[in-house]
């Protein structure tokens, strides 16, 4: 499980870049139009922006060596198949009443899907409460987000690296998708005791 801490040790280490790049130029941009800073919409824009870059430090890491990925390369780097997930889950399943196999929890169905589902219900809350966002608009951006994500994986990082080292999957879409959904859904109900953004 370590492997799901070295994203809060990326952004820990960029802080102070992501202060200066971000937050700054957000906060001038705030003075500007609104006259004042806003400390709520400050911290709430930080805490954004600190999620974002959390997300995408999830994807692209750990970060393989290109000797590696070069002798280890992908048999499938592309999955296109939406009902993948579920041959997945009545395999776990089987091994698990069977006896027959191993189930590792990071790597399980149950986690990848649960994971996806997470990874962008914040996305979600945040489009609903700050940028007020409607359903449709949730969807469509929660769509192109993780399409994003998904193609920094297809592309090996932009072509850094020599071949992908993470596979496209059109499963970690939909649930992506639907977790921005809940998320915006679940958004009135979490934010109840949050001041109101107008």
């Amino acid at each position: 499980m370590h492997e799901y801490l070295i994203p809060l040790h990326m952004i820990y280490a960029f802080s102070p870049l992501i202060t200066v790049l971000f937050l700054i130029p957000y906060t001038v941009y705030q003075h500007h139009k609104y006259h004042e800073i806003v400390l709520r919409r400050v911290v709430i824009m930080y805490s954004f922006i600190f999620y974002l870059i959390l997300m995408y430090f999830y994807i692209i890491t750990p970060l393989p060596t290109f000797e590696a990925v070069l002798a280890n390369p992908l048999a499938m780097p592309v999955q296109l198949d939406p009902l993948a997930f579920l041959r997945d889950l009545k395999e776990q399943i089987y091994w698990t009443i069977t006896g027959i196999g191993t189930v590792n929890i990071s790597h399980s169905a149950w986690f990848q899907i649960c994971g996806n589902l997470g990874l962008l219900f914040p996305f979600g809350i945040y489009l609903h409460y700050y940028f007020h966002r409607n359903f449709r608009q949730t969807i469509v951006l929660s769509f192109a987000l993780s399409l994003f994500f998904e193609l920094t994986q297809l592309t090996a990082l932009y072509g850094i690296y020599p071949a992908p080292y993470r596979i496209f999957d059109v499963n970690d879409l939909m649930f992506n998708t639907l977790g921005g959904a809940l998320g915006y859904r679940a958004a009135p109900w979490v934010t109840r005791r949050f001041p109101r953004i107008s």
